[in-house]
């Protein structure tokens, strides 16, 4: 019997679809959030109907782990010229699992790396960690270049590096963008020198795009490409191209192909707030929300101490960025244009600071244990250990202020392995009810009653090392007017 003042409407089903975005209000786990998916949608071309589905993420597969312990990873490249995986970790360079033999100036930060040209008098693999390169041939002989070697050697530099048309550059702080002589990565000339000063700012970064170098300041972005010039730099800045948008830190830089993507800082804009933005082909597009641009705002000076990659993951290019003080990794998944999470079982964010990839396979970099892995499509656990998907929907009154009884509802979804548990908050979010399970072998997945209530969000958790696929929840509920 209904309640006084209770008058239920006939029951009615709503759907709730399991795909969105991040929707944090502050910089906690409060509101809708999607943890260690990735979203695929398919449309008919023949109905134009659209299904939307929510995957679990691959999981981590051990490879290697070239320290021989754990060690803080700093950078990770797969090079065609020998064939091998190069990581840098702590203060040492591998070769797959060899060391290499040489000791970097530091032991933590960001390295980089440039591959010379197959043509080039000396094929290289050329390592920068910010004070010297490290210059590793195809039969791994390896030579250390500092000031030493070329008093004109640029020391000490923003560390990122970049091979064009037979010129090895690099750049400082104060705007200084170097170049080495013509196919010769060992000199370097004081008058092969282009001043980035289209703004008043510091460098970040360099980067290569097409046929253009890409030149980052702190509020500021120039392009420039090669004109030619018979002497001093041969590089000529592309006036018209020029951004008022810079870079907070250089370690929020990744590349996949033609997409460089990058957490700017744009007061130059007016916008006040960090945002994530995104280089594809030549146009630059802002691709961050405001809850994204909460949380990296909110890191302040310790954007530092973030990473970020970029690699193809079963058909999506995804830009990946671990924040060192939210503890967060979120993801964009630029082919949907949507943000998510990914999160370990030992840590809240995802371990893997760095990737490459060959063949096929993409290689991540641990942060602090010394492994590299394998991110394989057919493991759903991370290094032997399993890890859970969470999907917390929006807090749902389904249009109406009204007391809603929730008769029961239906997952749909793929038949998997185990259960998945299912709680309720009806206290926007403070407190979830103890999960019930929903059998995930069955073809009819379905819960029972679930009580009254104003407002509502879903709470799904899949900790099962399997596939899981989902499509959304099918509600059954009455309505009442009081």
């Amino acid at each position: 019997m209904a309640e006084a003042g209770f008058q239920q409407s006939a029951p009615a089903t709503v759907d709730i679809p399991l795909a969105g975005m991040i929707l944090n209000r502050a910089t906690g786990t409060l509101d809708q959030r999607y943890v260690n998916v990735i979203f695929e949608k398919y449309k008919n071309p023949m109905t134009g109907g659209e299904s939307i589905y929510c995957l679990k993420r691959p999981g981590l597969e051990n490879f290697s782990q070239p320290p021989a312990g754990a060690a803080t990873g700093r950078g990770l490249y797969y090079w065609e010229g020998s064939g091998k995986l190069y990581s840098v970790f702590g203060d040492k360079i591998y070769s797959n699992t060899t060391d290499l033999g040489v000791t970097l100036a530091g032991s933590s930060g960001r390295v980089w790396f440039a591959e010379t040209g197959p043509t080039s008098s000396t094929r290289l693999l050329v390592v920068s960690d910010g004070t010297d390169n490290y210059n590793i041939e195809t039969n791994d002989t390896i030579t250390q270049i500092d000031e030493t070697d070329d008093a004109q050697y640029p020391t000490p530099n923003v560390g990122s590096i970049v091979f064009l048309d037979t010129y090895l550059f690099q750049a400082q702080e104060d705007g200084e963008l170097w170049n080495s002589d013509s196919d010769v990565f060992t000199s370097w000339l004081g008058t092969a020198v282009e001043d980035v000063d289209d703004y008043a700012d510091e460098l970040r970064a360099i980067a290569r795009q097409k046929d253009q170098i890409l030149a980052f300041g702190k509020y500021s972005l120039e392009f420039y490409y090669n004109n030619s010039h018979p002497t001093g730099s041969p590089l000529l800045r592309i006036n018209q191209n020029s951004m008022g948008i810079g870079m907070a830190h250089s370690h929020s830089l990744a590349q996949s192909g033609e997409i460089i993507m990058w957490v700017a800082e744009a007061p130059a804009n007016g916008e006040g707030t960090r945002s994530v933005w995104m280089i594809q082909g030549l146009q630059g597009t802002r691709v961050s929300p405001p809850a994204i641009e909460r949380l990296i705002t909110a890191e302040g000076t310790s954007i530092s101490g973030c990473s970020a990659w970029m690699e193809r993951v079963q058909g999506h290019t995804l830009y990946v960025l671990n924040l060192s003080s939210a503890n967060r990794t979120l993801v964009y998944d630029v082919s949907m244009n949507m943000w998510g999470e990914w999160s370990n079982t030992s840590t809240a964010k995802f371990p893997g600071m760095a990737a490459t990839s060959q063949n096929g396979i993409i290689y991540i970099q641990d942060a602090t244990n010394g492994r590299v892995y394998k991110l394989n499509p057919t493991i759903y656990q991370d290094s032997g250990s399993n890890f859970t998907v969470t999907i917390q929907t929006d807090n749902y009154d389904f249009g109406t202020p009204f007391h809603k009884f929730q008769e029961g509802f239906w997952l749909v979804g793929d038949n998997t392995t185990g259960t998945i548990n299912v709680s309720e908050a009806d206290d926007d979010y403070i407190t979830f009810n103890s999960a019930r399970t929903i059998d995930m072998t069955t073809t009819r997945k379905f819960l029972g009653e679930g009580g009254a209530f104003f407002q509502r969000a879903f709470k799904l958790e899949y900790t099962q090392n399997a596939a899981l696929r989902l499509q959304k929840l099918v509600l059954k509920l009455k309505v009442g007017n009081a």
